[in-house]
């Protein structure tokens, strides 16, 4: 039957109803896809474990104690700092870790410190265990297991950050200029970079840096450590570590009052019981000294060959023996001189006819003639091989012992310092010349004085590019401090008694002279006003 106007016109109505509805629903189901194509992020996953140690077997063993499974995708263990591979069941790679499984990862060497367990999933990002089996601190529920003994540590934080702690130490801190420091590393932590402060501008990134401080002074140190993945940093300072001595301080210290190249010595006596000579680059012949000059001096450093033949000039100090050192070899043949303190030679020793009331230490061979002497109780401990003649006395061989190895030294180099500015030595009352006489202080290029006079007592010379010469003055002498950083000195009287600094040595012309040590503070009171 036809359909009258009105009813179609219901149909329209419920199918545009129910097209909308459709249109609807599609609408819905789009948004529902595309909500569900964007995924609500991944938390982070909770985990509870037992990290132990077992240094017997090198073994470090991670146990799932609770909290959720973990996937190898997006997890990371690390040792101090370092990724590695641990294993599951035995030798197998792990691809999931859930609650009673256990990871096992054995290292080589030394017991490492920091284990970490690092989730780096798209969700977020952080530490969920660590432990410090050398700081026994730890993040994350751990026991800390060793062969030994096991120590449970627990805290709530499941998501630390990894941290460094800076430590150090240097060896020397305190000598004479120039000081070579060895600095070492002992911060905690997975260390991967080290910024050094020396306390005098000087920096270096080295992890064990060796430094050589060239000034003196009293210096502050300061390392800082860091780890590049974590941004984790921490400083130490040490202040007033380093003590860097200097070169005035060793002189007045170490009681030094002759140092330079040479000791040229005609004269009769050197009395120095409680110093030091210190001769640097040199050698010593017979025709260096007097036949029969005696040394007696506490301490001798020569740094180069000594060979002496006739006279009987003796070396050491009878009443504060000490030690003689030769940087190279050392001779004594005729000649029946006596020998005090320790003697030490880092060549071959060869002897005909000392006295000698020490020890002698010789790198190298020795050689010995018929008629030298040793003390009941000295002996001659030596490297190489051992010369004496056909028939020598067992009583001088018995005491003649081979070692591997003997005591060594080191020849002192400390830096002769120049001269200050002649505005200090102006303000100080020091003058450019003019003749001897108590109490002078010259600062000057050179020095000469050729003319005799009486007794010059406090005498202060500074030569600042030249030589002193102080001769002819016959029966008359002069005490003091001279120092000629550039030169030498020259002396020709009846004696000297003082310090003597000379780059190029000091040369003692005349015969029955006597020289003496006194000590720097004995002429200068105030440190302040060290000529040098």
């Amino acid at each position: 039957m036809p359909l009258s106007i009105g009813h179609e016109s219901a149909v329209s109505e419920v199918m545009g109803s129910i097209l909308l509805i459709s249109i609807v629903v599609i609408g819905i189901a789009v948004v529902g896809v595309v909500l569900m194509s964007h995924p609500t992020p991944e938390k982070i996953p909770a985990l509870s474990a037992v990290i132990s140690e077992d240094t017997s077997k090198n073994t470090i063993t991670i146990y799932h104690d609770g909290g959720d499974p973990l996937s190898a995708t997006n997890i990371r263990i690390l040792v101090d700092g370092v990724q590695r591979d641990f294993t599951k069941g035995g030798s197998q790679p792990w691809t999931t870790f859930s609650m009673g499984d256990s990871l096992d990862y054995t290292y080589t060497g030394t017991a490492p410190g920091l284990v970490q367990i690092i989730y780096t999933g798209g969700g977020g990002s952080g530490v969920l265990v660590s432990s410090d089996f050398g700081q026994k601190s730890t993040k994350g529920t751990t026991t800390v297991t060793t062969a030994a003994t096991t120590t449970p540590v627990t805290t709530t934080t499941t998501s630390p950050a990894i941290s460094v702690v800076a430590n150090f130490n240097g060896s020397p801190t305190s000598d004479y200029l120039p000081l070579t420091v060895q600095f070492n590393d002992l911060s905690t932590g997975p260390v991967t970079g080290w910024n050094w402060s020396f306390g005098d501008g000087s920096i270096s990134t080295e992890k064990n840096p060796k430094y050589t401080y060239a000034n003196a002074g009293i210096y502050t140190v300061t390392l800082t450590v860091t780890n590049a993945s974590s941004g984790a940093n921490s400083t130490m300072t040490k202040s007033d570590y380093i003590t860097v001595k200097s070169f005035v301080q060793y002189v007045t210290n170490e009681s030094v009052f002759v140092y330079g190249s040479k000791l040229y010595f005609q004269g009769k006596q050197v009395i120095g019981p409680g110093s030091t000579i210190i001769l640097t680059g040199t050698s010593l012949t017979t025709g260096d000294f007097n036949g029969g000059a005696t040394v007696s001096v506490t301490n001798i450093y020569i740094d180069g060959d000594v060979s002496i033949d006739s006279g009987s000039a003796s070396w050491g100090s009878s009443t504060q023996p000490g030690g003689i050192y030769v940087n190279g070899d050392l001779t004594f043949m005729s000649g029946s001189r006596d020998v005090w303190g320790n003697v030490y030679v880092a060549g071959n020793f060869n002897a005909k006819d000392p006295n000698i009331h020490g020890n002698v230490y010789v790198d190298g061979d020795v050689t010995l003639g018929w008629t030298p002497t040793l003390d009941t109780g000295s002996r001659i401990y030596y490297t190489g091989t051992l010369t004496v003649p056909s028939g020598y006395p067992s009583s001088i061989t018995s005491k003649c012992i081979k070692q591997d190895t003997v005591p060594g030294f080191v020849i002192p180099e400390l830096p002769i310092p120049p001269a200050k500015s002649k505005d200090w030595y102006d303000a100080r009352g020091y003058v450019p010349g003019g003749p001897l006489a108590n109490n002078l202080k010259i600062y000057a290029d050179s020095y000469s004085s050729s003319t005799w006079v009486t007794d010059a007592t406090n005498v202060i010379i500074v030569a600042a590019n030249g030589d002193i010469s102080l001769t002819n003055l016959g029966g008359s002498g002069v005490t003091g401090v001279l120092f000629a950083p550039k030169g030498k000195v020259t002396f020709s009287g009846a004696y000297f008694t003082g310090v003597v600094i000379a780059r190029d040595g000091f040369y003692v012309t005349s015969g029955g002279t006597t020289v003496r040590f006194k000590n720097l503070d004995e002429y200068v009171s105030d440190p302040s006003d060290y000529p040098f």
